[in-house]
């Protein structure tokens, strides 16, 4: 059996793009520190102390980390190490885009958006399937209108995600409550809708694949549940990754992949600036 390397264990999540930037930053990483496998958290929180100074670009700093990472998820994983020394390590980033996430909805809000009722049975499933995209799996307007049936497996319980100019492709997990409504949107609701041929997966109210536009004027019924909130696919994008990373506490990485973003930095602006980790770490290791 051949043994599992670490360029071969980062392309099973990453693109090539990625993995490529990855290595550079592992090798120099481990010419620089050849004890590295042994390494504590007190060691890579130095390392990056070190990289601060000479670079002051935190999102450079944040993909040098997220490599450093994955050096040792690799380790953990082939048996080397049993504990991970830097998995709750994050880096600042600070931003002129910064997310204001003190403007976006909580799941709890979200939930509200699936509480409105169609008069027509078949377009209330239809909207159903596309709000559950859109606060489930965080989808944006443009990949929703791209996806085809056959990016659907029910079998698997999985959504393929087409890669775009800013985004990269990813397999996303259905939940399984939305097992049953994609199979009756999918097999029943859908071919009653058609009136051309596509293989599209969200038509619209006549018959042909839905647009941009479509999703916006369907979400715009639902604004007066929150008056004082900007409500729009886009924001509600949003809310789903700070969501992620705040409520749920998953890891950056993982929301990165989730989000399809290319660069963990995009993913940090999410992360509140009363996280305790947060805190802690610039307090301690980065201060201002």
């Amino acid at each position: 059996m051949t043994k599992l390397t670490i360029e071969n264990y980062l392309l099973q999540e990453q693109s090539k793009e990625t993995v490529k930037t990855y290595l550079f930053a592992i090798n120099h990483f481990l010419k620089l520190n050849p004890k590295a496998k042994r390494y504590k958290y007190r060691n890579i929180v130095e390392y990056m102390e070190e990289i601060r100074k000479q670079q002051p670009n935190a999102k450079y700093r944040v993909v040098i980390l997220s490599a450093i990472k994955k050096y040792y998820d690799f380790l953990v994983m082939s048996g080397y190490r049993e504990d991970h020394p830097c998995r709750k390590l994050n880096i600042k980033v600070n931003s002129n885009q910064a997310v204001q996430v003190q403007d976006l909805f909580s799941s709890e809000e979200l939930q509200l958006l699936l509480t409105r009722e169609n008069r027509y049975e078949n377009l209330d499933t239809r909207n159903n399937v596309l709000l559950n995209l859109l606060i489930y799996q965080g989808l944006t307007s443009d990949e929703i209108i791209k996806l085809n049936v056959q990016d659907i497996d029910l079998d698997a319980g999985t959504i393929y995600i087409k890669a775009s100019s800013n985004l990269n492709r990813r397999k996303l997990s259905l939940l399984a409550k939305q097992i049953l409504l994609f199979s009756k949107y999918i097999n029943e609701v859908r071919p009653k809708m058609l009136r051309t041929a596509t293989d599209k997966l969200i038509i619209g109210k006549l018959g042909k694949p839905i647009t941009v536009n479509s999703i916006h004027a369907m979400i715009e019924p639902l604004k007066p549940l929150f008056p004082d909130k900007n409500l729009n696919p886009r924001t509600i994008r949003m809310s789903v990754i700070c969501n992620w990373l705040n409520e749920k506490k998953l890891l950056l990485e993982h929301v990165q992949e989730l989000a399809g973003h290319k660069w963990p930095g995009t993913t940090e602006k999410y992360i509140k600036a009363d996280s305790l980790q947060q805190r802690e770490l610039i307090n301690k290791y980065f201060p201002i």
